[in-house]
């Protein structure tokens, strides 16, 4: 028994950790101009380092705005990962 603790140790605490990724959501981000999405610049507010090409590949539907539905999928998928601070 010993001896099988330490060995499933990391697998549990990996589960764990995968788990609670995977239930979070991302940040707030606010909607400066109530527009019911997010622009570049108002994602740009959270995520610093977004870029154009980023934000473009967040933006699934192509309409140059990127919605909750998109926002989640980003953060689900590791596009839009979470801020220090």
């Amino acid at each position: 028994m010993k001896r099988t603790i330490p060995l499933l140790l990391p697998l549990v605490l990996a589960s764990a950790a995968m788990a609670q990724t995977a239930t979070t959501a991302p940040p707030a981000v606010e909607d400066a101009d109530a527009s019911g999405n997010w622009s570049l610049t108002e994602l740009q507010a959270v995520w610093t380092d977004l870029t154009e090409d980023g934000f473009t590949a967040i933006d699934a539907n192509t309409d140059g705005a990127v919605d909750a539905a998109e926002l989640q999928a980003a953060w689900d998928n590791g596009l839009l990962k979470p801020v220090e601070g």
